[in-house]
């Protein structure tokens, strides 16, 4: 079935279509009739229904890194705000800046946090559905076809990565504030949408598709505008790139990336790219049956090839699927004009095919690219619904229907990191972050079987990943084989650097195992070394305080203890370190 077809049926200038679509019983009259402001109302409440109970979730994965231990949020700096994340090298001051204003307001409860994300998320579906008012208004259909898309992106499953996980925000930013710019763009608010645009560019890089998507709208609806708008966005494009490139340290993203995470970035530049093309179908995959959904693909999920028999074809589709595209382009097929320029455009910097990124694949990351493939969805709906219209609309709402339920099952994945986590031990049993994690999990419930079943398999993986070596360490400890529990303690500390997020907490679990085992002046040495190093992680402090009051020391081990407390008011181990120090006073 050829491109064309489909969306000449709809084409207004087709004789007699109007009257052929009313003798299927659809008009193309038939959506306009409910009315703008039903029409957004229904979305909201589609977005809102599935996502309500994303409200009641925690704090999760990356949530500690980027909120509860970052300082651009927790300590109201507009300097710091505008400097890189010191843990990954991020720029994103607006997405901190946000997430610092629900700190203010909310602090370590996360309803504030989540009900945001709920509201830029139903934001973004109604800005969705003005762009394609505006950009598709040549086609018949054009009402159908807009509110149909919105309605799919409102409620598919993959974009719970992005609306249910706090820090999921940054995808949320971008996208909105890019589809706002689009919007001025389309109705000549010039520095409107050049305000939106570098919002939406300081809420995270991936929004720098402005330009593409202002081209295939404005071609789309053959109404190109003048030479001088598309250059500004070019301007500030670039202007932002360099910006970056210098806030960064003279690269881009992270100045290196844990193979762990990527492991494109051990393969050479042709192979890295032609293994990311192939990776691209994984996300198309997902967007049309989302059944099995998971929170991380890192090593060693996905499978990375190095020859042309396992690469060839899927470079060869994706060079089929271009070419359909640019024919689109040239038949000035509307719909799918846009539709390929926002999946593309939104995949540009993500996809580890123009540079390596952070992670090799991450479901938030199709949150904009979505956009296209719901805009395509809705078009063949559309096409169908011309000459099946009672077939179209049952399979439209079964598919919004499986989509809706699939979405809010997923959201009590993310309810917090133990739901997470065993969720994704059965997604993607190959990641030995995952596998990891789940072990973690099963050793805090005592469930010491399943958690070293998990251990072994995500040492057997990747024998040198610390956070495994370190659980491991801990599960040794636990069953009471703390001989071996040192050496792998030892060995967890020893593969991180200082500067890594959890080596203080690797630190601190290696002094408290010590302190165990009687090697209080090793652990002595360790606490003091890594609090002169590291001052602000109160578990360092709480365990050195109870090893002064086992030595003794009593007035040294309240000032440790109070020192920890300012740090973590709920610390347990400090408040039980003050009450013996008090009780030994007493008497």
């Amino acid at each position: 079935m050829s491109l064309r077809p489909l969306e000449s049926s709809l084409s207004p200038s087709e004789p007699g279509a109007d009257r052929a679509a009313g003798a299927q019983g659809v008009s193309p009259q038939a959506v306009p009739a409910i009315g703008l402001h039903l029409q957004i109302a229904f979305l909201l409440g589609v977005t809102v229904l599935v996502y309500a109970n994303s409200l009641f979730n925690g704090f999760t994965m990356d949530d500690e890194l980027y909120i509860l231990r970052n300082p651009q949020v927790t300590q109201h700096s507009l300097r710091l705000l505008f400097q890189p994340n010191a843990a990954s090298n991020v720029f994103r001051p607006v997405t901190f800046a946000t997430l610092a204003a629900n700190w203010i307001v909310a602090g370590y409860r996360p309803f504030g946090y989540h009900l945001v994300n709920l509201l830029l998320h139903a934001a973004a579906v109604v800005l969705l559905l003005f762009i394609l008012r505006s950009v598709l208004d040549r086609l018949a259909h054009c009402e159908l076809i807009s509110l149909a898309a919105a309605i799919l992106f409102a409620v598919h499953p993959m974009h719970t990565e992005a609306v249910s996980s706090i820090v999921g925000r940054s995808e949320l930013l971008a996208a909105g504030f890019l589809l706002a710019a689009w919007l001025f763009h389309l109705h000549d608010c010039y520095f409107l949408a050049l305000a939106g645009f570098a919002l939406a560019l300081l809420s995270k890089e991936s929004a720098i598709g402005l330009l593409p998507l202002a081209l295939a709208g404005d071609y789309a609806r053959l109404k190109v505008k003048s030479w001088t708008r598309y250059t500004a966005i070019a301007a500030l494009s670039l202007i932002y790139i360099a910006m970056l490139w210098k806030i960064q340290g003279g690269h881009f993203g992270a100045i290196s990336v844990s193979v762990l995470d990527n492991p494109l970035t051990l393969l050479p530049a042709h192979l890295r790219i032609l293994n990311a093309v192939r990776i691209g179908w994984k996300y198309a995959g997902l967007l049309i049956f989302p059944a099995t959904l998971s929170c991380d693909y890192s090593y060693n999920q996905i499978t990375l090839y190095a020859n042309l028999r396992h690469l060839l074809f899927p470079l060869l589709a994706a060079a089929g699927v271009m070419g359909l595209w640019v024919w689109a382009v040239g038949k000035r097929s509307a719909g799918f004009v846009v539709a390929g320029a926002i999946y593309f455009a939104g995949f540009a910097a993500t996809s580890n095919i123009a540079m390596r990124t952070g992670t090799i694949f991450g479901e938030r990351l199709a949150y904009l690219p979505s956009a296209g493939f719901c805009i395509i969805a809705a078009i063949l709906f559309a096409w169908l619904a011309r000459r099946q219209p009672v077939a179209a609309f049952a399979i439209f709402a079964l598919a919004v229907g499986a989509f809706g339920v699939r979405t809010v099952i997923r959201n009590r994945d993310w309810h917090d990191n133990a739901s997470l986590y065993i969720a994704a031990g059965d997604a993607v049993p190959n990641s030995a972050k995952m596998r990891a994690f789940r072990g973690i999990v099963y050793l805090g419930r005592n469930q010491l079987d399943r958690s070293r079943a998990d251990l072994v398999a995500a040492l057997r993986i990747e024998p040198e990943y610390p956070d495994a070596v370190e659980a491991m360490g801990l599960l040794e400890s636990r069953e009471g084989n703390d001989q071996i529990a040192l050496h792998y303690l030892q060995q967890a500390l020893q593969m991180s650097a200082p500067a890594d997020f959890d080596y203080d907490y690797r630190a601190a679990n290696l002094g408290a195992l010590q302190m165990k085992m009687g090697r209080l002046d090793e652990a002595m040495k360790l606490l003091n070394r890594r609090i002169a190093e590291s001052p602000n992680y109160p578990r360092l402090w709480s365990n050195r305080a109870a090893l002064h009051l086992r030595l003794g020391q009593v007035a040294e081990a309240r000032d440790d203890a109070r020192a920890a407390l300012r740090l973590d008011a709920n610390n347990v181990q400090a408040r039980n370190v003050l009450e013996h120090a008090q009780a030994g006073n007493l008497h």
